[in-house]
């Protein structure tokens, strides 16, 4: 019959080794709980928290609202984190660059985007707070009467030569839906192509539009916005932060939850939207839907809009 007191041997011999191992388990243990996470809050003494988002000065005037939200997202958030430096990059790169300049988190470290496009792809924190309500879904004409066909007489958008800037995301949703934009190298160009009616509509987001025409009116004065039509596809817009800056993405989310909680988010967004969204009249508008690739196939263009105020 096989001996069996070798088995019990080896037993004690492993249970003195899970023994003598607990101390330095507990010690790794320790260590692991003491490793700093994302969540953590920086020591208010630290050097400050440096932000870089892409800052053309008075050229990005219609994204005034959303470096207004990031300035005060920072600054409810001192007591937590410590003081901050904006660090603006001056350009606006294309889309597919600024997805590799957040990535790298060198130049950019926090940007704005849908998702599913190619910025929200790339390595980085994502936000999940809308913070423009859907507004840049709201797509408004702006036109160069000379040139823009009746209105009444559209029954669709491949009726109409539409101009977009250089692989701005909403490029693929017109796409998708078998309509090829015209696009420009930069924002100010699309203005001089409409000039010369190389096109006949450029959608602009119902936060944009107004303040873009009322910038753009002096000199262009052709300029003027579309009565009649409502471009809408499934469009939010989330905060991204570089994975290189976890901490800020961890300010962000607890700056955005302090303003939603105060009511001052609401103010912001009314303050900066409110009045031009009255003067647009959305929900008198003929709607044409476009279906995005970005996001689930299933119930877009089905559900009754739930028009912003």
């Amino acid at each position: 019959m096989p001996e069996e007191r070798p088995i019990v041997k080896h037993a004690s011999t492993l249970f003195a080794l899970v023994l003598t191992l607990l101390p330095t388990l507990a010690t790794q243990a320790s260590d692991a709980a003491r490793i700093p996470t994302s969540g953590q809050a920086h020591n208010a003494e630290q050097t400050p928290m440096v932000v870089r988002y892409y800052d053309r000065g008075a050229k990005d005037g219609r994204h005034a609202y959303k470096f207004e939200l990031i300035t005060k997202i920072l600054e409810v958030t001192r007591a937590e984190y410590g003081d901050y430096r904006l660090a603006p990059f001056g350009e606006e790169p294309s889309a597919k660059r600024q997805a590799l300049l957040i990535s790298e988190g060198k130049i950019l470290n926090l940007l704005w985007a849908s998702p599913g496009t190619v910025i929200a792809r790339a390595d980085v924190f994502t936000i999940p707070v809308d913070i423009l309500r859907g507004l840049l879904g709201y797509r408004i004409c702006l036109i160069n009467p000379a040139n823009f066909p009746a209105s009444d007489k559209l029954e669709s958008l491949k009726q109409l030569h539409i101009a977009q800037g250089l692989n701005w995301a909403d490029v693929e949703i017109y796409k998708h839906n078998d309509i090829h934009p015209i696009q420009a190298s930069n924002f100010e160009a699309l203005f001089e192509m409409l000039a010369a009616k190389r096109f006949e509509c450029l959608p602009l987001g119902a936060d944009e539009v107004m303040y873009t025409w009322r910038d753009q009116k002096t000199r262009f004065p052709f300029l003027a916005v579309e009565p009649d039509l409502l471009i809408y596809y499934d469009y939010p817009i989330y905060l991204h932060v570089s994975k290189q800056f976890p901490a800020l993405a961890k300010r962000v989310e607890l700056g955005l939850k302090k303003l939603q909680r105060s009511g001052e988010f609401d103010r912001l967004f009314e303050q900066h939207h409110k009045a031009n969204i009255a003067q647009l009249h959305l929900n008198q508008r003929k709607i044409f839907c476009l279906e995005s690739p970005y996001l689930p196939a299933e119930g877009q263009c089905q559900k009754r809009l739930d028009y912003p105020e």
